[in-house]
Parts: C-alpha cells; sequence; structure tokens
C-alpha cells in the first residue's frame, strides 16, 4: 500500500471540480442564477480550500509534520493563490485591465482545463494493483455519493434549510474531484497514479450522480 493513499483520498475527495464540471450543470439545471452561485463557490470555497489546505495536506504528508513557516511558503509560494490575490487587489482598488492584456489572459488560461485533464490521464496506470483499486472505490464511493448524503443531511434536516442555494450546495458536493488537488498531490509525489484515476473516473461519474441527486432532490 501507497504510503500517501491517505493525504491523496483526503484531497480529491473533499475538494470538488466546481469550475471545471460544476457550472455548465449547474446553469443547466438552475439557469444564470445558478452559473452565479456556482462562481461564487469555485472561488469563495473550492479554489481557496484547495489553494490552502489543499497544500497545506501536501505538504504535511510529503514532509512528515514540517513547519508552520514551511507551509506557510508553501501556501503563499502557490503560483495559483498568488494569481488570485492579485486577482482580489485589483478588484478591492477597482482597477480595470486593459482589453488586450485581458485577451492576451484569456487565451493562455483557454487550454488549462485540457493540459491539466490530459497530464492527469497520462499518469493513470492500474495494472496489477489491487491496493490502488481499494481506494480509488473508497474515495469515489465518499466522493460520488457520502459527500452529498452528509451535505443533505446537514442542510436539508439540521438546519432547515430549502431552495435553489441549498440543493445547489449538495449537488456541488457530488462533483467529481478537482483537477487542480490532483496535480498538487502529485507534484508532492503523493501516489500520483491514485490522484489521477480519481479525477479521470470521477469526473465522468459525477456527470450522472449529480444528474440523479438533482432528480432526487426535486421528486
Amino acid at each position: 500500500m501507497h504510503p500517501h493513499s491517505e493525504a491523496v483520498l483526503i484531497m480529491t475527495a473533499s475538494i470538488p471540480s466546481v469550475s471545471f464540471l460544476g457550472f455548465p450543470i449547474f446553469e443547466l439545471f438552475y439557469g444564470s442564477e445558478g452559473l452565479r452561485i456556482g462562481i461564487l463557490m469555485s472561488q469563495a470555497g473550492s479554489f481557496m480550500v484547495c489553494a490552502t489546505l489543499g497544500i497545506i495536506t501536501a505538504s504535511y504528508y510529503a514532509s512528515g509534520t514540517p513547519s508552520l513557516r514551511k507551509i506557510l511558503l508553501n501556501v503563499l509560494g502557490f503560483p495559483v493563490f498568488i494569481a488570485f490575490l492579485i486577482a482580489i487587489i485589483i478588484n478591492i482598488m477597482g482597477m480595470s485591465i486593459p482589453p488586450i492584456l485581458k485577451g492576451a489572459i484569456q487565451k493562455i488560461a483557454a487550454p488549462f482545463s485540457f493540459l491539466a485533464l490530459f497530464s492527469v490521464g497520462l499518469q493513470m496506470d492500474f495494472s496489477g494493483k489491487r491496493a490502488l483499486l481499494k481506494h480509488l472505490y473508497k474515495g469515489l464511493v465518499f466522493k460520488l455519493l457520502l459527500a452529498p448524503l452528509l451535505v443533505w443531511f446537514v442542510l436539508f434536516q439540521i438546519c432547515g434549510q430549502k431552495g435553489m442555494v441549498a440543493e445547489i450546495c449538495v449537488i456541488g458536493a457530488a462533483l467529481g474531484p478537482m483537477n487542480t488537488a490532483a496535480i498538487i498531490a502529485s507534484q508532492y509525489g503523493l501516489n500520483p497514479p491514485l490522484a489521477s484515476a480519481m479525477v479521470g473516473i470521477g469526473l465522468p461519474f459525477s456527470l450522472l450522480t449529480s444528474v440523479f441527486i438533482y432528480y432526487i432532490l426535486h421528486l
């Protein structure tokens, strides 16, 4: 058994791929309002968790109880987190990005999802690895079924929440693992085959489970 399988499952089974998979699903089910909520969920939710707690988890398991200073340096030095902070500062200061620069940034960012999933797919290897399949099964069952069930129970049964926002939270919890989380796990050497398999198999399967959960919520 790979010593870092637990770390990979914590990261990939806890952070949903809201931007890559969630946006079209939310817009399909709830229209433009659902898309706006999805964007907020992605930027203030899954992305922040990935860029902070995800990096902290990867640093902890890769280095074996690293110092707080090293963890902070890893988080603050994460390129995507730096870009996110710059974007927040630009918004707070009310600055506008010149159209030429905005177009250049969009062209640079356009192939990200393709390249991320391509690199994840290249690392998928199931040959003779029963331990990997065992952990993959556990991670996907939690991510695609138990996580949305837990969110539904807390929101609908305990907190008494209903409506579109609560439903989007449940469906968001059922989305496949975030590809950025798998990339971070691979960068830190935390069982890359398992991280890649969680994303490569979890994303297409979550298309089915999210639709199923949507119709269950509306029975």
